[in-house]
């Protein structure tokens, strides 16, 4: 009897497919533009050669509006070719599985998500830990475990945390400081209702380990249990039997990375004379370190340059679906049809009981996260709207924050509309239909999770 081959998604044929429905849509629903609340409808788009063309613009588009995201992937992809060609990543990977070994390895996971938790929450970083993901899936994998348990490390610890961030500045901080400009919201705090949050983030972050830890343990007991087994990771592994020394010069370039991410948690939160740094800045720190751990282990300037080059050639792909995901946005955006649905899908929430309104809020936000992947665009974007209609209907102005947190931090890690989850399954070699099949139960979870918080936020008035 023949083995039916398992079915693994293509990202590029899934964004592809998807690219074009959406581009149909913008035929058939009515432009317009909403301005702090205020919705004007425009003429429909006609089959003229731009219109019709935007199909073909969308993803060189897609791949400018995310160049800094694609430059970093490369540019990271470089710095860690470099890196290898040290010896430096095989040494130190070798180290920590030794001391670590079978014993302590589950002890690594659950330190490695809550430290996620607590970056992708309380700072509110997703996109600045890619740099980390090639040596998170390398270490994972050397551990014993499978693609899936790598990337679910990065994937449910920052966007977990990302949910109900504490002190996020993308959702919360954007969402509040628009209320507090339209008068909704008194006082300077944007974090007001911090400590509700708090304890919603400890619990969402127990949860996640839990579910990971569950699916880890079991693949490390039977390997044929995983989800991809079978799938090649060969390239992403290291041989971490033999016996390696940690020389001076591999200890300097460890060193290296460790005072390149240092720089970048304070070149985010305070800034240099004065300058705030962006993901431009992180790409750039990281080639630093790399040229500086090339010369230190005397590795011939010929030899940089290659490792460099065949590095990020290795990382183009993952670069691309960073550009092919914003496609989707950019076409829909560029036709002024968001807009439009925005608008129409906020006005269901009328008429409806405050639970009701709030648990409509989360799956309204769902639903467009797949169409505005950006949670401090879409807050700004929905927030003069949403939380006027939930304030009419009995919620607080913190209760709806907390919805939209819900609807657009769930649902990061389903999308693959989402440029970044999407780079996260591609380092670690998981097909999006193999994510899914381990994801939705957790996100199951995580929706009557946010619908009983919801329910408790409404009995507290909070």
């Amino acid at each position: 009897m023949k083995q039916k081959k398992p079915l693994n998604l293509n990202p590029f044929v899934l964004l592809s497919v998807v690219l074009v429905l959406a581009w149909l849509a913008t035929f058939l629903i009515t432009p317009g533009t909403l301005v702090d609340g205020v919705y004007t409808a425009l003429p429909k788009n006609g089959f003229t050669f731009n219109n019709v063309f935007n199909l073909f613009r969308a993803i060189p588009y897609g791949i400018k509006d995310t160049a800094n995201l694609v430059i970093l992937v490369l540019v990271i992809g470089g710095a860690l070719e470099i890196y290898k060609a040290t010896g430096a990543i095989d040494s130190g990977v070798t180290a920590m599985v030794k001391k670590f070994g079978s014993g302590s390895r589950t002890t690594l996971l659950v330190i490695l998500m809550a430290l996620f938790s607590l970056i992708g929450g309380w700072l509110g970083w997703i996109e600045t830990l890619i740099p980390f993901a090639p040596l998170v899936v390398a270490v994972v994998l050397a551990l014993g475990y499978d693609g899936i348990v790598a990337c679910s490390l990065l994937i449910v610890g920052l966007m977990g945390g990302f949910i109900a961030g504490p002190t996020n500045l993308y959702t919360v901080g954007v969402c509040n400081g628009i209320l507090q400009s339209m008068g909704l919201l008194e006082g300077d705090n944007v974090f007001v209702g911090l400590g509700f949050r708090a304890v919603v983030w400890v619990v969402i972050t127990l949860i996640g380990i839990l579910y990971v830890l569950r699916y880890a343990n079991k693949v490390a007991k039977d390997p044929t249990k995983s989800l991809v087994y079978g799938t090649d990771v060969s390239d992403l592994m290291m041989d971490t039997s033999k016996e390696v020394k940690v020389t001076g010069a591999h200890v300097v370039v460890l060193l290296s990375i460790l005072v390149a991410m240092i720089m970048c948690v304070i070149g985010f939160q305070i800034g240099y004379e004065g300058v705030k740094w962006g993901i431009d800045d992180v790409s750039a720190i990281f080639l630093v370190s790399a040229l500086i751990s090339g010369a230190v282990s005397r590795v011939k300037p010929g030899d940089i340059a290659n490792a460099f080059v065949k590095g990020a050639g290795g990382a183009i792909s993952g670069a691309l679906v960073i550009g092919f995901a914003r496609a989707v946005y950019w076409v829909m955006n560029n036709a002024n049809v968001n807009a439009t649905i925005v608008y129409n899908a906020t006005q269901l929430l009328k008429g409806l009981p405050p639970l009701a309104a709030a648990i409509g809020i989360v799956l309204l936000v769902s639903l467009i996260n797949g169409l505005i992947p950006s949670g401090s665009g879409k807050g700004a974007l929905l927030s003069p709207i949403i939380v006027p209609i939930a304030i009419e209907l009995g919620l607080t102005s913190q209760t709806a924050v907390l919805a939209y947190q819900f609807g657009d931090g769930i649902t990061n890690m389903f999308w693959f509309s989402y440029g970044t989850l999407m780079i996260f399954l591609n380092y670690a070699k998981v097909p999006v239909n193999k994510w899914y099949k381990f994801f939705v139960p957790l996100m199951v979870i995580y929706f009557l999770l946010s619908f009983v918080t919801l329910g408790i936020a409404i009995a507290i008035g909070f």
